[in-house]
């Protein structure tokens, strides 16, 4: 799975953006990256083939403090229903 996005804002020294995929409520973390100076980031994330199966409901990015983090902790900057 390739998730790219755009317009990010710069982050502080050790902040990142994670990505989650989310079904019922519960998050799984899909990678973390860095904004380019242009405010654009991707991650390839490799699905297992369980989660292949899954029927995903949200796919969201958070900024986090730092990275790979369990669940979220920080703000949810962008999101979409799957």
């Amino acid at each position: 799975m390739v998730i790219q996005a755009s317009r990010l804002q710069q982050l502080q020294k050790d902040e990142v953006y994670q990505v989650w995929l989310i079904k019922d409520d519960k998050p799984v973390s899909a990678g973390a990256f860095v904004a380019d100076e242009q405010g654009n980031g991707t991650v390839i994330y490799k699905m297992t083939e369980e989660q292949r199966k899954q029927k995903w409901d949200t796919m969201a990015i958070t900024l986090e403090p730092s990275a790979n983090n369990k669940l979220p902790q920080g703000d949810i900057v962008l999101s979409s229903a799957l």
